[in-house]
């Protein structure tokens, strides 16, 4: 393994044009090679809407990466039969396909609440969820890759540090921004490098241990991502990770030799929270059928 890891992470607006969102993506290839990387990063859903891997968008994604011999990542919804999974393929240097990764929480359901699935908004949560955190070995370093809404679960961050992942790509396809504590926090009790991006918003950038073991340009702020794109819109941001000092941190970290696993059983076991409201009407009438579900058979 190497001592120390580039990453581009993009930020690539997605407008529901595939074809368009291909096109632009050479010019971050040559911008992550430029900038001596060792992989580029595109978000959630850019390659495309319920294809296959043979498709000429991914054939062209997967082109790119052996043309600048650089690892890539990229989201899609692939096809499985007759049913379908939100998903993250990953490319070597060659451009072959080493692996896939599928989101594991399906994002459904209007506001406020974005729960629970109802016609319109429920189509992962009809899809093929991931079944675990998969960590890929590249010649770098392990890394793990979360999609959009599972990276508000703090446990899918502990399974990827736990797991092996020194770093950590959150990819995201939605409006708003990259939220800097849902970053920092893991970055900072788990032991990982946070790489993170987002497509129709902005604040992609970098979180690392207390701000350490990081290179980059850029002024940073406090409790902010750093280095960070600061405005929607396409752009991309640099980073080296320095992973023999991640290492040595990841070696010697407290919440992890101090972890008290007789006491957090309770994480794994099923919640119903909802039942110590029994007074508080359900805001949808689907909630009472959807409580404590992830799926729709």
């Amino acid at each position: 393994m190497k001592h120390q890891a580039g990453i581009t992470m993009v930020q690539l607006t997605d407008d529901g044009n595939a074809d368009a969102a291909i096109e632009r993506m050479p010019r971050y290839f040559e911008e992550a090679r430029q900038a001596g990387s060792d992989i580029v990063v595109f978000p959630e859903y850019v390659l495309g809407n319920r294809i296959s891997t043979q498709h000429p968008r991914v054939q062209r994604f997967l082109a790119l990466a052996r043309e600048h011999g650089i690892y890539a990542i990229a989201g899609m919804v692939e096809t499985h039969g007759d049913k379908w999974a939100t998903t993250a393929l990953v490319a070597d240097r060659e451009g072959n396909l080493l692996g896939r990764a599928m989101k594991s929480h399906p994002a459904c359901g209007p506001g406020p609440h974005w729960w629970p699935p109802m016609a319109g908004s429920d189509s992962e949560a009809r899809g093929i969820l991931g079944h675990q955190f998969k960590v890929f070995h590249l010649d770098f370093g392990p890394i793990g890759i979360l999609q959009c809404y599972d990276g508000y679960f703090p446990e899918s961050w502990g399974c990827m540090s736990f797991e092996g992942a020194e770093i950590v790509l959150w990819i995201n396809g939605r409006e708003g921004q990259v939220e800097d504590a849902y970053c920092i926090f893991p970055s900072n009790s788990y032991g990982i490098a946070v790489g993170a991006n987002i497509s129709n918003g902005a604040n992609t950038g970098f979180a690392t241990p207390w701000g350490k073991f990081i290179t980059a340009n850029g002024i940073r702020e406090e409790a902010r991502l750093f280095p960070r794109v600061k405005e929607r819109g396409d752009a991309c941001v640099h980073a080296t990770i320095d992973l023999a000092g991640l290492r040595n941190y990841r070696k010697h970290l407290r919440t992890m030799h101090q972890r008290r696993p007789e006491l957090y059983g309770r994480l794994t076991q099923e919640i119903r929270m909802w039942q110590d409201y029994p007074d508080i009407p359900w805001d949808f009438p689907e909630c009472a059928a959807y409580a404590n579900k992830s799926t729709i058979p």
